[in-house]
């Protein structure tokens, strides 16, 4: 593999461990390899000022002289595109106090060192930690000076700097191992023998393979995209081609089931996994090369959506040229997606920040403030989620894409669109009402604190017209509330549902409702992301109360005929959520990376 030069890229070794010389050579070799070049210091005081010196011009590693892993397990460490600090942990039940860690929503929540212990430990700590170019994380460093002065022996600063980062509330990342990974005290020939027995490319393609996906993609379609991933990386394809290959291939399958021919139904099933094998592949791609970027996950996010919804209305044309009405049934599903999809990302959203909340604590406090329960009720469900069949059937419960994508395969292949809509619609509505319940038990025992509430995710996503806005003008954070994750849903629930129920019989409604549901997921990514939707492309929108008694005027046959106040409004509100909104968003991550 050719040798990457990342940009103001410091490493420092931390040897008070003053490991045999053969021992810190591999490790100097490794992180050389990989495009840095380490220094080696062997005084706790030492590193921590080389650490703040070379903060000023770019991320600093700190790596533990004792860690042993392999060659691709040091590149993802040394490469990686953090923009945060990050620590390098892994699961473990270890009585090692001095090594422990808990970790919760992708945060490291609480680190102990030989000075600091840590209240429910849940990982361990494995000896790297990476420190972000940020002046908070400069701050604390300075600030943790005297501390680390006065300490006779801090034990590894790997683990004491990130202490001193969660101790000043700032976020830190857990990076998990792939392959061997260990911090021996002694015996280094046998962990080194067997770090440099695996199978470096095996590890990466390991690495690139998400870990959180469905039963059906984990167990079926990322063993099948892994192959389409070593293709496009011997053909040098990127990531976003890879995701317009699969847009490609959907559009495709779509316009086959618009002909709704038995033979053409099947082809169009076999392009929907195709599909879905390819779009697994972009990320993978992005992962193994290191090039993911924001533009490229919310080009995969949206073109998710485009497709999904492309292939409900294919199945229901298709279906409509024999005689039957299915187009009732799509743009529910339509209104339920939506509905599901947001409320996925603004739980989790809203969860990490009241759940992982860090408070500020002082450098001498030695245990941490410990660790309040979800309530019995989630514990529970908690401690079942470690079973793993359990596990997998509260994934398949909750319908990820590929099961649904396999549902509309299964039923395309059998030449039923009937099958298809009715389990999408049946098991969607059980996934929504089984997940809506777990999460409205775990939001009760949420506090209100408005400075954990993260209600302004959730109220950056309120679409407001000029109406909305008057009202909200005052700077009262209303979503701040315990579920005020559910208010976006709710309110593309009143919108989205009243325009399927009306055009249930006017199909060129779907348009408007495609439109529409796209400008929401769009100005949900948005907000996730930190962005407020552009203030321009707000008023062409209209704003939801507005688009809402637009809507309202046309059904009761105000100046126009409906179908042809929908064709309009369809077209308009593509041309500004779908076509302006896109290229806007395209130039702004263009521009930012």
């Amino acid at each position: 593999m050719s040798r990457i030069e990342p940009s103001q890229l410091h490493v420092v070794i931390d040897d008070q461990a003053q490991v045999e010389p053969a021992v810190l050579a591999r490790l100097v070799d490794q992180i050389t390899f990989s495009g840095a070049n380490p220094s080696v210091l062997r005084d706790q005081s030492d590193v921590l000022e080389e650490v703040i010196q070379l903060h000023s011009s770019g991320s600093v590693i700190v790596v533990d002289s004792r860690l042993v892993t392999g060659q691709a397990m040091m590149d993802a460490l040394i490469r990686g595109q953090w923009s945060t600090n990050a620590a390098l942990v892994r699961k473990s039940e270890s009585g090692n106090f001095a090594s422990a860690a808990r970790v919760a929503n992708k945060q490291v929540l609480s680190a102990a060192s030989e000075h600091h212990r840590v209240s429910a430990p849940n990982y361990e700590q494995l000896g790297l930690v990476r420190i972000g170019s940020s002046e908070q994380s400069l701050r604390a460093l300075k600030e943790a000076r005297s501390y680390i002065a006065e300490l006779a022996h801090a034990g590894s600063m790997a683990e004491m700097l990130t202490v001193i980062m969660v101790r000043a509330a700032l976020p830190v990342a857990p990076l998990e191992p792939t392959g061997f990974c260990e911090r021996p005290r002694k015996e280094f020939d046998a962990a080194i023998a067997h770090a440099d027995s695996q199978d470096d490319e095996e590890i990466r393609m390991r690495r690139a393979l998400r870990s959180n996906d469905g039963f059906y993609s984990t167990f079926v379609l990322r063993k099948l995209s892994a192959r389409v991933t070593m293709i496009a990386l011997k053909r040098g394809w990127t990531p976003n081609q890879i995701t317009l290959a699969s847009l490609a291939i959907s559009a495709i399958a779509a316009a086959l089931f618009m002909t709704g021919n038995h033979l053409a139904l099947a082809v169009g099933a076999v392009l929907v996994q195709l599909s879905i094998i390819v779009d697994c592949s972009d990320g993978e791609v992005a992962r193994y090369t290191g090039v993911s970027s924001q533009l490229g996950a919310w080009l995969d996010a949206a073109t998710d959506r485009v497709k999904e919804y492309a292939l409900y209305a294919g199945l229901a044309f298709g279906a409509a040229r024999h005689g039957d009405n299915f187009w009732r049934i799509a743009m529910a599903l339509v209104v339920l997606q939506t509905v599901r999809h947001l409320a996925d990302y603004n739980f989790v959203a809203i969860r990490g920040a009241r759940e992982s909340a860090l408070v500020e604590m002082p450098l001498t406090q030695s245990v941490d403030n410990g660790v309040a329960s979800a309530g019995s009720l989630m514990d529970t469900s908690a401690s079942l989620n470690s079973r793993r069949a359990i596990y997998w059937l509260k994934r398949v419960i909750y319908l990820p894409i590929g099961e649904r994508w396999l549902i509309i395969s299964v039923g395309a292949l059998l030449g039923s669109p009937r099958l298809v809509f009715s389990v999408l619609w049946v098991a969607g509505l059980f996934g929504l009402a089984y997940v809506t319940f777990g999460r409205v038990m775990r939001s009760r025992r949420w506090t209100h604190q408005q400075e954990i509430s993260g209600c302004d995710i959730v109220e950056r996503q309120i679409d407001a017209g000029f109406l909305m806005s008057w009202f909200l003008g005052d700077g009262s954070h209303p979503l701040a509330g315990r579920f005020g994750w559910a208010v976006p849903s709710i309110l593309r629930f009143i919108e989205l549902g009243l325009i399927a129920a009306v055009c249930r019989y006017h199909e060129i409604g779907y348009l408007w409702l495609f439109a529409v549901a796209f400008h929401h997921y769009d100005t949900m990514y948005r907000a996730l992301a930190g962005y407020e939707y552009p203030i321009e492309l707000t008023r062409f929108g209209l704003g939801v109360e507005i688009r809402v008694a637009l809507f309202t005027l046309f059904a009761v046959g105000f100046v126009i005929p409906f179908d042809a106040a929908l064709l309009i409004g369809g077209l308009y509100f593509t041309a500004i959520f779908v076509v302006l909104a896109s290229r806007q968003w395209f130039v702004q991550l263009t521009s930012v990376n």
